[in-house]
């Protein structure tokens, strides 16, 4: 039944999270149409500060409320669970007023003094009401992960989602022609609307669903999980703000580069508008399968480990970690392949499409980083991936201040590789000192980097001569690149080898 359950939730998440990728990456092709890559770069200066922000009033929540939900329902302790989630929302609406608070006031100083942009400072206001709502949701599908109710968690995203598209397409028809400061304007009351709104819709939802299973949980007695919970909280949310403020420096020090090494302000804005409002959603894109089983990992996971089945987290890890990258390998060849048409067909933007191209490689380590982290967490190892997240940053920072400046493009990205590669090394080395997995070279590394090169291969010399539109070109290439890899897989697969190899001996 558990294992129907965790399959079912898998398929929820994943179809949710293509949903709202979908939707975002069509969002974001609308919006770069509408405001152009000079205002796609501006918003995302704002929203840099707003992740910050953001940081400051979530941090922690979600991770101590599907920790300790997860394990108290698991003991059958209704109301140490509901104790959890009654400090869980009292934290959050301490931290989430400062954090609005912070934005609030700070607005002014942040955008002439450290953006360097006053354009972004009435951005910055209004997205500080959005803060307590996304604290107390934060709680909420903190809780609906612990009780795998997924679906209620998808719904409110999609729901959210929606409503910010709706809400931004109604403000840009009056902000639109004030410039893109008003643009911008526009798109943070989108989100402020999609967070307000979507609140009370999972809070109506957990007020059912806590009726039904924590019937006996009285008043919960808060105050002897606070403890817990605070133990769990306060060391994530203080590294987390510490990652987070290194992450909206490392923003804030890229548009400053680009304009070092010598663009104007439109131009270093519309470069740092293409790579990180462009480029990497779409690179992310078909990280959807790997997201969702990652955030089902770290309820399971903490289940299992509270009631000390370690061997059954050994066996999911390897095989969770041998999957993403046998899944993340034709994903970076697709990109290597049909970059360019996948850019021009969402964005209409050639250079982006090149950076697609380019970025392709970054795939399977950004992927293998993704499940790696979620493991960890699931095993109380969450400050060990702070600290990586932090030396990520650190190291972001230092490099970017020193290399784009004299390389531009070129030096962000090699920036961007090193670091990633460095946070997922320590990550899956530190996965592997905490469980015991039994790597095989051929299997996990050799059968993959085989079958995608052989469908890469095959797939560049047949498309080389397609003469349809960039859409059908992708469909198709993308179709037939799965398929020859599937195939390679199987043609390569241990047992059929072996018996290749045995069979000339019994006919002897």
């Amino acid at each position: 039944m558990k294992k129907k359950q965790f399959l079912r939730n898998i398929c929820i998440l994943t179809a949710g999270s293509i949903a709202l990728r979908l939707i975002g990456i069509g969002f974001s092709g609308w919006l770069s149409r509408k405001i152009g890559a000079e205002g796609m770069g501006l918003f995302q200066l704002v929203f840099s500060v707003y992740s910050l922000a953001s940081t400051i009033a979530t941090s922690g929540i979600y991770l101590a409320v599907t920790r300790l939900v997860a394990e108290e329902l698991g003991k059958g302790n209704e109301r140490r669970a509901a104790g959890a989630m009654r400090v869980c929302m009292i934290y959050g609406v301490v931290v989430s007023a400062l954090a609005s608070g912070l934005l609030w006031f700070g607005a002014p100083f942040i955008g002439t003094k450290i953006l360097g942009d006053s354009r972004t400072i009435l951005s910055m206001k209004v997205l500080a009401a959005a803060l307590p709502f996304m604290a107390f949701s934060c709680s909420l599908r903190g809780y609906f992960f612990a009780i795998r109710e997924v679906w209620k968690t998808n719904s409110s995203q999609i729901l959210e989602q929606l409503i910010r598209i709706a809400v931004v397409a109604a403000a840009f028809q009056v902000v639109l022609p004030k410039g893109l400061e008003w643009a911008c304007v526009g798109i943070a009351l989108g989100s402020v609307g999609g967070e307000a709104l979507t609140f009370w819709y999972t809070f109506v939802l957990y007020l059912r669903d806590r009726r039904k299973r924590m019937k006996n949980a009285g008043k919960g007695k808060g105050e002897k999980v606070a403890g817990d919970v605070l133990s769990i909280a306060v060391p994530v949310a203080l590294s987390s703000y510490l990652k987070s403020a290194l992450v909206t420096l490392e923003n804030i020090l890229i548009p400053a580069g680009f304009r070092k090494y010598g663009a104007d302000t439109t131009q270093a804005l519309a470069q740092y508008g293409m790579m990180e409002a462009m480029v990497m959603p779409v690179l992310s894109f078909p990280a959807a399968l790997i997201t969702s089983f990652s955030s089902l990992l770290v309820p399971e996971v903490a289940e299992w480990r509270a009631t000390g089945r370690e061997s059954e987290i050994d066996r999911l890890t390897e095989q969770t970690l041998r999957g993403t990258f046998l899944f993340s390998l034709p994903v970076a060849t697709a990109f290597i392949l049909f970059g360019e048409q996948l850019g021009s067909s969402i964005y209409g933007n050639a250079e982006a499409g090149r950076m697609l191209w380019v970025m392709a490689p970054l795939t399977p380590i950004l992927y293998l980083d993704i499940v790696a982290d979620a493991l960890l967490k699931g095993m109380d190892q969450q400050l060990s991936v702070l600290r990586y997240s932090i030396i990520d940053s650190s190291l972001s920072v230092l490099l970017l201040y020193t290399l784009l400046p004299v390389f531009g493009l070129q030096g962000y990205i090699t920036v961007l590789f090193f670091t990633s590669f460095v946070n997922a090394a320590l990550s899956i080395s530190r996965l592997t000192a905490v469980t015991r997995i039994h790597f095989k070279m051929w299997d996990w590394i050799g059968r993959p980097l085989t079958a995608a090169g052989v469908a890469g291969i095959i797939c560049y010399f047949a498309s080389a001569n397609w003469t349809f539109s960039p859409v059908l070109q992708c469909i198709f290439g993308i179709g037939m690149l799965a398929a020859i890899y599937l195939a390679s897989l199987g043609i390569t697969a241990p047992q059929k080898l072996l018996r290749h190899k045995t069979e000339p001996a019994r006919q002897s």
